[in-house]
C-alpha cells in the first residue's frame, strides 16, 4: 500500500512516490510552497510540525531539542517511513 502525504492546511494528500528524494520535494511539486534556505537540514528554516506518522530524517541539525520533542521535522532532508499528517 503506498504511502499517503496530507498537508493538512492546504487540504492535499499526495502518494509518496520513489522519485522524490524529499517531502519538501513533493509538497513544491503539489504547489505547496515551504520557505528554505539551505536545503541540508542545517538552517532550520523550513520545518514544520508532523501532526501524525512517522519520516527519516539524514540531518537534525536545523532543529533544538525542545522543537524535536514538539515533533518538528526538517521537509528538506526528510522521507515519509509511514503515511504522514504535515502542519502545511
Amino acid at each position: 500500500m503506498a504511502i499517503q502525504v496530507e498537508f493538512k492546511v492546504s487540504g492535499k494528500k499526495v502518494p509518496w512516490d520513489a522519485s522524490y528524494e524529499t517531502l519538501l520535494d513533493l509538497a513544491e511539486a503539489n504547489g505547496i510552497e515551504i520557505e528554505t534556505e539551505c536545503e541540508a537540514g542545517i538552517c532550520g528554516t523550513c520545518k514544520v510540525k508532523l501532526l501524525s506518522g512517522k519520516v527519516e530524517m539524514e540531518v537534525e541539525d536545523g532543529l533544538d531539542d525542545d522543537e524535536k520533542e514538539q515533533n518538528f521535522i526538517l521537509p528538506c532532508v526528510s522521507v515519509p517511513l509511514t503515511d504522514v499528517v504535515l502542519d502545511l
